[in-house]
Order: structure tokens, then C-alpha cells, then sequence
């Protein structure tokens, strides 16, 4: 048996292998992509401004004495007028992200724990 016939076993076991841990590494979210790296970092940026836009609200709900169960299904239009309300618009923008505000109205649509 030559040299080249005695490789080819190994040969296509590191190719498999290497076709194998690449699929496995992306299916299993091992491997981070510019892309789902960026929906990530876009996602975290909307959930902060939302805390911040539902710890406004709470606040101005306790400075009022408001004592209205916004977690009920009716009061959705009462969160998504806070929401509206509250949502802070960044330097540069006229207006706050919508995301952020239907973000803000689904936290404030929550129960607390």
C-alpha cells in the first residue's frame, strides 16, 4: 500500500469533519454572524430605551397616584398612549423609534414580579 493510499482515510475524515463542525457550529449559533450580531445589538438597544421608557411611566403613574391595572387587555390603548408619551427621542431624532415605543407598551402590558 503507497503513502497516497494509506492518506486518503484521513484525508476525508478531516474534510468530513470539517464540513460537520461547520454545520454544527452554525446550526447550534456557535459561530456569530455580522448579522445576527447587529439584530442583537439592535434588539438590546430597543429594550433599554423601553426600561427606561416603562420607569418614566411608572414614575409618573406613582407621582399621580394612578393606580389603573395596565396589564388588563382594555387598557391597551391607555399603554400605547404612555408609551407614545414617555418614549424618549435620542439626539438627532424628531421622533422616538417605534420600536421602542411598541417595545414600552408590551413591558408596561407585563405583571410584575
Amino acid at each position: 500500500m503507497s503513502k497516497r493510499e494509506a492518506m486518503k482515510p484521513f484525508v476525508w475524515g478531516a474534510v468530513l469533519g470539517g464540513v460537520a463542525v461547520t454545520i454544527v457550529g452554525f446550526s447550534a449559533d456557535w459561530v456569530v454572524t455580522t448579522g445576527s450580531r447587529d439584530q442583537q445589538v439592535q434588539s438590546a438597544w430597543v429594550d433599554g430605551q423601553a426600561a427606561v421608557c416603562t420607569a418614566l411611566v411608572q414614575a409618573h403613574r406613582n407621582a399621580a397616584g394612578d393606580v389603573t391595572d395596565l396589564t388588563l387587555y382594555d387598557a391597551r390603548a391607555a399603554r400605547d398612549e404612555f408609551a407614545k408619551t414617555f418614549a424618549v427621542a435620542l439626539p438627532g431624532e424628531a421622533v422616538a423609534d417605534p420600536n421602542v415605543v411598541k417595545a414600552c407598551s408590551t413591558m408596561l402590558g407585563k405583571k410584575s414580579t
